[in-house]
């Protein structure tokens, strides 16, 4: 990977079916001037994401594709979820971008899904864009047939939303 003009990294959990082919769509331009990590199960997935975000200087998105569960992402053989979040609260900190875009079925939905939204945008600050379901329409990225809602108004009103 190189820091030049490199401003979307694309995170895949290598749990993704044909992940193969979808680091090949990013590496041919799928999505202009990002760079795609392979999450290494058992290395500390958020640790991970959090190194390579630090090398950027311009990063503004950040992609994660993965399973997901309400109020849970799975990464690797890890989880981001409300029950561990504090214990990557401080990684999580490190995730300086403007724009968060989670691809995992159904992370944002319930009251859990909720949460964790809530505590991601306190945390990082970024505009969240989550999945709360796992139908809808292509996404860019093009793995999968998604529902995608961003999450704007948290920024408005996120009291709305208890965390």
């Amino acid at each position: 990977m190189t820091n030049n003009r490199v401003n979307a990294l694309v995170v895949i959990d290598p749990a993704i079916k044909d992940f193969h082919i979808l680091e090949k769509s990013i590496k041919e331009g799928i999505i202009p001037q990002a760079e795609a990590l392979i999450l290494q199960p058992n290395k500390k997935e958020v640790q991970q994401i959090s190194s390579t975000v630090q090398k950027f200087s311009e990063l503004s998105e950040l992609h994660i594709i993965s399973q997901g569960s309400p109020g849970c992402l799975y990464l690797g053989n890890s989880s981001l979820s409300v029950n561990n979040f504090n214990f990557h609260a401080s990684q999580l900190r490190k995730w300086s971008v403007n724009n968060l875009y989670l691809y995992g079925c159904n992370i944002g939905a319930e009251e859990m899904g909720k949460k964790l939204l809530v505590r991601l945008y306190r945390t990082t600050g970024a505009v969240i864009s989550t999945l709360t379901s796992d139908w809808g329409m292509h996404t860019k990225i093009g793995v999968g047939i998604w529902n995608t809602t961003q999450y704007t108004l948290i920024k408005q009103d996120f009291t709305a939303l208890t965390a």
